[in-house]
């Protein structure tokens, strides 16, 4: 596609070059820039891409888009007001909107995304209604599971997958999205069919600076719906009135134990590997074994339920698709190897989600309830001591051990832990 067709309609501040030239791909990092690209010089966590113009330039780009005014290299510019926000627009339209050609559905929240959009899937798929997945664990393009590196890749990246569904003639996408992707604009210009909200509680504060600003980073999606989307909200979250508030769709599906709720539970039985659950919902009672065991996934299906009655599936299918949902690796992952007691792993990486997945255990405990949990480094440190609490209360020992801890001390992550532990009895640090 030539420049002046890609950027065409697009908001710009200035531009210097012939314009007529060949785009053959977009690239935003100056490694992975092949010739004929036009290269986006957007700022990340750890540089600002705009220093890698001149690499990107010797690797063969042949124009650059950028927020700074100077370009003293010889390529093409195209001065913009927000690079990221272009970005995704021109990712859209190099690929040739694959999204229309998918019905684009989202999920958000502190907790549960991963688990949800793997119901949705499942749901899409038995309605014949073949998905993609776009997430943290993989992402799922015609049956193939790419790793992922992030929960929500950046724009380009997420219009290839999108492109590649259409090609092997899929029809759905579901994408896990981040608040960091919300903020840095990878989801930008994507119309979806309906998204979900589900919860939202302390994390990621090391890049959001505070709970209200990790707020409006979620709220990014309901403010930016468009046309007939619909808003799909956990009404049991404190939050839930200020996602409500900012949603620019009128569908709004609510959900949750209130008796306001459009989806709410009738009845559940919780049992060590399914819960038996009989769900009230717009399109009449539905009842269902969830394969997947803890009170808080029957939040996610009534989330997963609502984004698909949204996109008019019968409860019968939903039913089937929730019955047939396949375990999600590392979400009350139960590991069965013959022994005589009980081994669960869970993603936990909250306050909120640790309560729940110990809570959910003790539910289904005979004897001991054993922790075992670490912190990630360079990330929010104050919820490190609260999760600590949460074990102590909720479990009969708890063992503090590493995980990941990046480029801080493990031993200062621990001891942040320790902190929330009213005594260290019943407690055993293993590095």
């Amino acid at each position: 596609m030539k420049l002046n067709e890609l950027i065409n309609g697009i908001e710009t501040v200035e531009i210097t070059g012939d314009t007529s030239v060949e785009i053959s791909s977009l690239a935003y990092d100056s490694r992975k820039v092949t010739p004929g690209a036009l290269f986006v010089a957007v700022r990340g966590f750890a540089a600002d891409g705009n220093i890698f113009i001149a690499e990107a330039v010797n690797n063969g780009a042949v124009a650059v888009m950028t927020e700074d005014s100077e370009i003293r290299q010889g390529a093409i510019s195209i001065r913009v007001q927000d690079a990221r926000k272009t970005m995704a627009l021109i990712s859209d339209r190099l690929y040739g909107s694959p999204q229309k050609s998918l019905v684009m559905t989202g999920v958000t929240g502190t907790n549960g995304k991963t688990t949800t959009t793997y119901m949705i899937k499942s749901i899409f798929d038995v309605g014949g209604m073949n998905s993609g997945v776009i997430g943290t664990i993989h992402h799922i393009v015609d049956g193939e599971r790419i790793v992922s590196a992030n929960t929500t890749p950046e724009a380009p990246d997420i219009h290839s997958f999108l492109a590649r569904m259409v090609e092997a003639q899929q029809n759905s996408c579901v994408i896990e999205i981040s608040s960091h992707a919300l903020v840095l604009c990878r989801v930008h210009g994507i119309q979806f069919r309906a998204v979900a909200f589900l919860n939202l509680s302390r994390d990621h504060l090391d890049f959001h600076g505070d709970i209200k600003n990790y707020l409006e980073a979620k709220s990014i999606l309901f403010s930016d719906l468009t046309g007939d989307a619909t808003a799909v909200v956990n009404l049991d979250d404190p939050y839930s009135d200020h996602i409500m508030h900012v949603s620019r769709s009128a569908n709004i599906t609510t959900f949750g134990n209130d008796y306001k709720s459009d989806i709410r539970p009738i009845s559940i039985n919780i049992q060590a590997n399914k819960s038996e659950v009989k769900l009230a919902t717009p399109a009449g009672e539905m009842e269902f074994s969830l394969p997947i065991p803890g009170r808080y996934n029957i939040w996610n299906a009534m989330a997963a339920t609502g984004i698909s009655l949204a996109c008019g599936f019968p409860k019968e299918t939903i039913i089937r698709g929730l019955e047939t949902v396949k375990m999600v690796r590392g979400r009350f992952e139960i590991v069965n190897e013959g022994q005589d007691f009980t081994v669960i792993i869970d993603y936990a990486h909250t306050p909120d989600a640790l309560e729940g997945v110990l809570s959910t255990a003790r539910e289904l405990t005979c004897g001991r309830l054993i922790s075992v949990f670490g912190c990630g480094g360079d990330r929010d440190r104050g919820k490190r001591p609260l999760m600590g609490e949460i074990s102590a209360k909720l479990a009969d020992f708890t063992v503090i051990t590493n995980d990941n801890p990046r480029t801080e001390d493990p031993s200062e992550i621990i001891s942040d832990i320790l902190k929330g532990l009213p005594s260290q009895e019943k407690c055993e640090v293993v590095p």
